[in-house]
């Protein structure tokens, strides 16, 4: 019930901005965008999936969304322009689609546990899957005609995927993490310039908000209510910085 009225309340926040701005809007935007990230917070916590004796152990919900690599992404954008005279505001609508996989070290072991098993043993380490969707407001200066600076912040909902983690023995299924959707409040902050009329450059901060992730396995048989906290959830704090390169239509 909460995730629905935060959609709802960002739906409206949507329609009410464009609303505002699009009578007098000046010209419409439509933006592709390459991401490259570099996930922060908690998502770059160092972590082994070993116990205490070293021995090879799937991530579970003591150290699941951690140790993540730089990541690669797309997203999608809408936005109307309205001058300002000192400048020019675009509110926007965005989709996104950010990945991000486990670091070397995870997978390593996970190949190891591959390699070196007597029981057909078949491991497989997490992979993460954002789909940020955001809401904004973009300034921008036009300081020369080849460069406009421009300064954005955004808020709006995020969808975390992770896939299936742990390893399938051949008599039976053991160790094997499935992982239910998350959503989560997100926003962003963004500076660059664009280097013409149809490219810019950019550094975006996304706060992918704090995700309260849940899975079913072999060990925990119930499942986690979709609106209450409980002994099988765990709450990780994500971010990325993202570094972005757009194409404007």
């Amino acid at each position: 019930m909460n995730n629905c009225i935060k959609i709802k309340s960002l739906c409206i926040a949507i329609a009410a901005i464009f609303i505002c701005f699009g009578a007098q809007a000046q010209k419409t935007e439509i933006s592709v965008y390459a991401n490259g990230t570099l996930p922060i917070a908690q998502f770059n916590n160092p972590v082994s999936p070993t116990d205490a004796d070293g021995l090879f152990v799937p991530m579970n919900r003591d150290n699941i969304a951690t140790g993540a690599t730089a990541g690669l992404g797309l997203s999608g954008r809408f936005g109307m322009w309205f001058d300002l005279g000192m400048g020019q505001l675009l509110p926007y609508a965005e989709a996104g689609f950010l990945w991000n996989n486990s670091k070397g070290k995870i997978r390593n072991l996970y190949e190891s546990n591959n390699r070196n098993s007597e029981y057909g043993e078949r491991a497989k380490a997490p992979t993460y899957f954002n789909v940020p969707m955001f809401l904004g407001l973009k300034y921008r200066y036009n300081l020369m005609p080849t460069l406009s600076p421009f300064a954005e912040f955004g808020i709006g909902y995020d969808l975390l995927f992770i896939n299936r983690n742990g390893y399938l023995t051949a008599q039976e299924k053991q160790y094997l993490y499935t992982y239910k959707p998350s959503g989560e409040l997100c926003w962003t902050l963004g500076l660059g310039t664009y280097l013409g009329d149809y490219v810019s450059v950019g550094l975006y901060y996304m706060n992918l908000g704090n995700h309260d992730i849940d899975y079913t396995s072999k060990f925990i048989e119930r499942h986690a209510d979709d609106n209450t906290n409980n002994d099988n959830a765990v709450r990780r704090r994500l971010g990325e910085l993202t570094f972005r390169i757009g194409f404007h239509f």
